[in-house]
């Protein structure tokens, strides 16, 4: 369980957060929205400590993780997994070198059980043909799919973080990145999808977040967003006119 509790946050006089306040229950499947700047990043790295709040607290499992040291936060950590916008996978490393990398760094596995773990994280993203080809020789989506692999490699998460999971894909590939996202929460596991395309939000998520001016003004389900009334929320929900959106 996470919990925001009036959090401000942000750089030299301009508010990012404004009092935040939500809950977020283990294995829910949560997309938030919001404009450019709009704070939905920050939450992300909050939640995992990447960033602490100027005031305000963050619960996780009952914790206060607000002022917690950088070795306390290891254990927070530990439950949740990040993907960045870009993947940040390491340029030069090869997709195999990219996904084994925490693996070395965080565990006693040998070569053999790292290179056995490598496969099977490959082949649970539909990338392994890829394990020995470089980053600049991916395509788009499957940059993302390494990514993923690899914040799954040292642990099975409570809860998935996607910081614009499909920004810059073509539909077709943004589309295979949803349907990842929807098999990897089969087995139970929560994820918080942050994105400014509603038409991947509703593929992925069952309760919705809206950000503005540092505030959540809107925390409901995909019915109660398409028919908000909210001038912002209506521009973001107009591009669903277009677009197919189940998934599920």
């Amino acid at each position: 369980m996470i919990r925001f509790e009036k959090v401000c946050f942000g750089y030299g006089s301009g508010l990012i957060l404004n009092e935040t306040s939500f809950t977020i229950e283990d294995g829910e499947k949560l997309a938030i929205l919001g404009g450019s700047g709009s704070g939905k990043t920050t939450i992300l790295k909050m939640i995992v400590g990447l960033i602490r709040p100027d005031s305000g607290t963050i619960i996780v499992d009952g914790d206060d993780i607000t002022g917690k040291s950088e070795d306390a936060l290891n254990d927070v950590r530990r439950k949740f997994s990040i993907v960045f916008q870009q993947g940040a996978l390491f340029d030069s490393l090869t997709v195999k070198e990219n996904v084994a990398f925490c693996l070395r760094e965080y565990t006693a596995m040998s070569e053999g059980e790292i290179d056995a773990k490598v496969r099977e994280l490959l082949q649970l993203v539909d990338v392994e043909p890829a394990i020995y080809l470089m980053p600049d020789e991916l395509s788009g989506g499957m940059h993302r799919r390494v990514a993923i692999a690899r914040a799954l490699a040292v642990s099975t998460p409570k809860m998935m973080l996607y910081d614009e999971a499909t920004a810059g894909l073509d539909p077709v590939n943004s589309d295979n990145i949803c349907r990842l996202i929807v098999e990897l929460s089969r087995s139970g596991m929560g994820h918080i999808m942050v994105t400014h395309k509603v038409v991947d939000a509703m593929k992925v998520a069952e309760r919705f977040i809206f950000l503005e001016n540092g505030k959540v003004v809107f925390d409901g389900n995909a019915d109660a967003l398409i028919h908000s009334a909210h001038p912002p929320i209506k521009i973001f929900v107009d591009e669903l006119r277009y677009q197919p959106t189940a998934l599920r």
